[in-house]
């Protein structure tokens, strides 16, 4: 989650610092700026707080079972270690495998449990940003925003094509120009 905060942190910067490359009189000058607090959706939506709240309960009953998983891998450890001298090599061997078998099932569900909440998320809450999106887009469109961004997601929601500069500082490095 960190990661995703993180590169949409670095996309709004980079984002907000090539707009302000923008000449005045530019495109971007004409076309005013939008902005969506997604927080606030979520706060007063009620189809998009039931969906969060969803999806942390499944979050939720996913940490608890990763909880109890770990449980039982620490006890199965502490019952090896309590028996170790009383158990024969053969038997003690045998539980040693039964322990390692366990971890690594525990730790695949780990690695599952991560993208399971993830696809969980895209299905509870993907349809609700689409949503936004569309209207987003709409609303970009038919009043003239240059761009809306999403204040609590650090996203942009609608980017309208005539203050994109991509081309331009592709043709700039093309060019070899530094500054």
């Amino acid at each position: 989650m960190r990661q995703m905060l993180s590169r949409r942190s670095g996309a709004l910067l980079l984002t907000l610092a090539t707009l302000s490359l923008l000449a005045p009189g530019a495109a971007l000058a004409a076309k005013p700026l939008g902005v969506v607090d997604s927080q606030r959706i979520v706060e007063e939506y009620p189809v998009a707080k039931d969906a969060q709240e969803q999806w942390q309960r499944y979050v939720r009953d996913l940490e608890r079972e990763i909880g109890e998983k770990e449980r039982a891998l620490q006890r199965l450890v502490e019952e090896i270690e309590s028996q170790k001298m009383l158990l024969g090599e053969d038997a003690l061997n045998t539980r040693l495998r039964e322990l390692d078998q366990q971890k690594a099932e525990y730790f695949r569900f780990r690695e599952q449990a991560d993208s399971r909440v993830q696809q969980e998320y895209q299905d509870k809450i993907g349809p609700i940003i689409d949503q936004v999106k569309t209207i987003a887009e709409r609303i970009g469109k038919e009043e003239g925003f240059g761009i809306i961004i999403d204040s609590a997601a650090f996203t942009v929601l609608y980017l309208d094509p005539d203050v994109d500069l991509t081309n331009k500082i592709l043709a700039a490095l093309a060019r070899g120009d530094r500054d």
